[in-house]
């Protein structure tokens, strides 16, 4: 009872707003749905009024006697306040009969598009040099639109949910921006349904834009063509439908829909622009013809200082599915305590953009009665009771405290985690492989883990095997250090690190040249600085080839050889965002780059080491999109090696041409067989264009178009030296093109979705074109998920 001696402060605050205004909500006639940004006009003379929110609330002074309500699509409609004996008012829906409306020649809704497109970057409230802000979110998931037919299973489990939903959270945090890129969400209270202790918190609007303005409104990876941006009024359809004055200013409420020839991903819903500095004031946007998913935005912007227009309220709804299994996630987000340009600098951001505190959830009833944006409905406190019970009885928090191991790919067991990764593999060199790994968790040691693995190839016939000891230092830096013992394989080409592979990836399924190894290494990972990890280790491996080789070097032919080399990793990562929800740290998707370097040096002499060298390599990821155009995605990969090493030790492996598993995988040559080329010097370059669905009015005809162009140059000195084993260089420019249609057939999947098939021609061309005009061309299959 700490915060006592406020409530009497808090009711002389709600008595005074009481006796001064009413409180009114207004909804659909038949739907009953909340109407926001609907005008309310207390008079005609001098046009004061209000509006609706987000919620449908609006409030009126008791000395207002009369007031009209607008809004489009609805009749408008005059009501005396003492005739009125509910809070809840009643629009009914009207059919539209305005078209767009040409005014001497030009649609007047486009000099108003114009107007803000031109004012965006004036508005932005991301251009600011810094802001900080208070919010409260609330997040609440249901069962999503049932179909039009009864849903008899839909009908027993609403019966069982007895009125709840299925998950309600609260969330209370200080957020803080500083240009260009820092960002800080701050936790000081989160509250879930079936959670005694959660250790996550949701932001209704982490997966929403928090302004209107960008060119394209990134929704679940899928860009959407904004209505507010340079040339939209050649590919949406607009129409003026109202404006009233706002005090000294205008609004203007406009429609907007894609044109039917459209060839993007649109929106569809109203904006109401004010005409002061022509910023948007209110925004409800619907992706258009989106498929199993459908997703609404609603933002509201306030005048703040009487410089800037900001959010205050952001509400995002998805609507995933049809029928059983469909649901709904409904997200708002009320925006208070707004300070632009608010003095802050880099040393006010931690490396996690997400911060939750030991004890933001254990904050009582009279906190939340206290900082919550209004008092709970029935159904939400009942949602409260009804799962916070069942969670107690299914220990709710018990099964989710095994998400860090699942993350990890582990499933966990008392005491013991089994891995993922080993249970099931497959690669042309061992065939079908079978293992069992087991490693410790913390039920016996906290923060650290030791463990070991089995694995046997069927194709092969071998055993391999390996175990290490890991130890995870807590604090903000990530630090973790490795100790690792393996005998197995390493496919030729790849870095000593990488001896486990990921079973779930393609380019793995056709590896078929491998060195067998026995190796100890010992290896440490940690975030050095904001947007910067590293790695640094030691690696001693004996190295035996398992194909037809011979190295000759100084004068011997070496087939078995030992390598030692200290290993230095550093990735940068632009606009990076972390989150740290369960224990793991998560980085947040972003189409901004990413740079990686790997350094190896051999220590000659080291453990009987053989080799001294030098070796680099260096990826540049990036993805960007240009109007109207589509997706553009590429990765810059070069590589150094400065000394004659043997051939499983440089790089090789870049093609993925296979006939019996014939896949597109990114950022790989197609056409090229996977050990065609032996470089100790490369750089390639590829790029892969993504134009979207060409064909969207099509019926169902619906594949994503992309356009892929491949090039790589590379050298090997000393030839000679790789004795028994055929190969290339491409001291000569390699070159490919290929076209891809993606989720060409699509099969649905429980009304979720679709399983995506697609297919893909690629032809080499140029100098490292092959005599028979049929061998150089490669037919590949992709494989995808897609709602639509």
């Amino acid at each position: 009872m700490k915060y006592f001696f406020l409530f009497p402060l808090l009711l002389l605050s709600l008595n005074i707003h009481g006796q001064s205004h009413k409180k009114f909500t207004l909804i659909d006639d038949t739907t009953e749905n909340v109407i926001p940004f609907a005008n309310v006009l207390f008079s005609e003379v001098d046009y004061k009024g209000t509006s609706t929110d987000i919620d449908g609330v609006f409030y009126i002074p008791r000395d207002i006697e009369i007031i009209t309500i607008s809004y489009v699509g609805y009749e408008t409609k005059t009501l005396r306040l003492n005739k009125i004996t509910s809070q809840f008012i009643r629009l009914k829906s009207k059919v539209s009969e305005l078209d767009e409306v040409v005014i001497d020649g030009e649609n007047p809704a486009h000099r108003i598009i114009r107007l803000a497109v031109a004012s965006k970057d004036l508005n932005n409230p991301e251009n600011l040099n810094s802001y900080t802000y208070k919010s409260y979110d609330k997040i609440i998931i249901t069962t999503g639109n049932q179909k039009k037919e009864r849903d008899t299973i839909r009908e027993k489990l609403d019966s069982i949910m007895k009125g709840s939903y299925f998950f309600i959270t609260e969330t209370i945090a200080k957020h803080k921006y500083l240009k260009p890129r820092f960002s800080e969400d701050s936790v000081i209270a989160t509250r879930s349904s079936g959670f005694k202790n959660p250790q996550f918190a949701m932001l209704a609007n982490a997966f929403q834009p928090f302004s209107f303005y960008e060119e394209h409104i990134s929704l679940f990876e899928t860009n959407y063509l904004n209505p507010i941006s340079k040339g939209s009024t050649r590919k949406y359809k607009f129409r003026l439908k109202e404006e009233y004055i706002k005090g000294n200013d205008t609004v203007f409420v406009i429609s907007f829909e894609p044109k039917s020839n459209r060839n993007f991903e649109g929106l569809k819903g109203f904006l109401q622009i004010n005409s002061n500095k022509y910023a948007v004031q209110s925004v409800d946007a619907t992706t258009f013809n989106s498929g199993k998913i459908n997703v609404t935005i609603q933002q509201k912007y306030n005048y703040i200082e009487n410089s800037y227009w900001f959010p205050e309220q952001l509400n995002f709804e998805i609507n995933v599915g049809e029928g059983f299994g469909s649901a709904k996630y409904v997200g708002k987000s009320y925006l208070s305590e707004i300070k632009p340009n608010a003095s802050l600098s880099k040393k006010d951001f931690p490396f996690f953009s997400v911060t939750l505190p030991k004890g933001a959830s254990s904050k009582g009833d009279d906190f939340w009665s206290l900082n919550r944006r209004d008092t709970l409905d029935f159904r939400e406190k009942r949602t409260y009771a009804f799962i916070d019970s069942l969670g107690e009885k299914i220990k709710i928090d018990k099964i989710f405290n095994l998400l860090p191991s699942l993350l990890k790919g582990r499933i966990p067991f008392k005491y013991v985690d089994v891995d993922i990764n080993q249970l099931l593999r497959y690669n042309k060199y061992e065939g079908n492989r079978i293992g069992l790994g087991l490693y410790t968790n913390d039920d016996i040691f906290k923060d650290v883990s030791i463990g070991g693995y089995a694995a046997y190839g069927f194709k092969d016939k071998a055993w391999k095997y390996g175990g290490d000891l890991l130890i995870e230092v807590p604090g903000k830096k990530d630090i973790s250090i490795q100790l690792k013992y393996v005998n197995d394989l390493r496919e030729t080409g790849k870095f000593s690190g990488n001896s486990v592979e990921n079973p779930f990836v393609q380019r793995n399924w056709i590896a078929s040249q491998m060195d067998g190894i026995e190796a100890y290494s010992i290896n440490t990972n940690m975030k050095l600085y904001r947007n910067i990890n590293w790695s640094l280790g030691f690696n001693t491996a004996k190295v035996t080839p398992l194909y037809d080789y011979q190295f000759v070097y100084n004068g011997s032919s070496i087939t078995n050889y030992t390598n030692s080399e200290i290993n230095l990793g550093i990735g940068y990562h632009v606009k990076e965002k972390l989150v740290n929800n369960f224990g793991i740290t998560t980085r947040m998707p972003n189409d901004a780059p990413v740079f990686n370097l790997i350094y190896s040096k051999g220590l000659n002499g080291t453990f009987d080491s053989d080799f001294r060298y030098n070796k680099l390599r260096f990826t540049l990821d990036h993805s960007f999109n240009t109007k109207g155009l589509g997706k553009t995605t590429y990765r810059l990969d070069l590589g150094y090696i400065d000394s004659t090493l043997p051939y499983g030790l440089l790089f090789t492996g870049e093609g993925t041409y296979d006939k019996d598993i014939p896949f597109v995988v990114r950022n790989y040559f197609q056409t090229a067989v996977p050990y065609e080329f032996l470089s100790d010097k490369y750089a390639h370059l590829f790029t892969t264009h993504n134009f979207g669905r060409l064909f969207n009015n099509k019926g169902y005809l619906q594949p994503d178009v992309l356009l892929h162009n491949n090039f790589g140059v590379g050298r090997l000195d000393n030839a000679s030296s790789h004795q028994s084993i055929a190969f290339k260089t491409k001291e000569n420019i390699f070159l490919e093109t290929g076209l891809e249609l993606q989720n060409l057939i699509k099969i649905p999947l429980m009304e979720l979705g679709y399983f995506g098939i697609g297919v893909g021609a690629f032809y080499r061309y140029g100098y490292h074109h092959l005599e028979k005009s049929s061998d150089n061309f490669a037919f590949k299959y992709s494989m995808g998920f897609s709602f639509k």
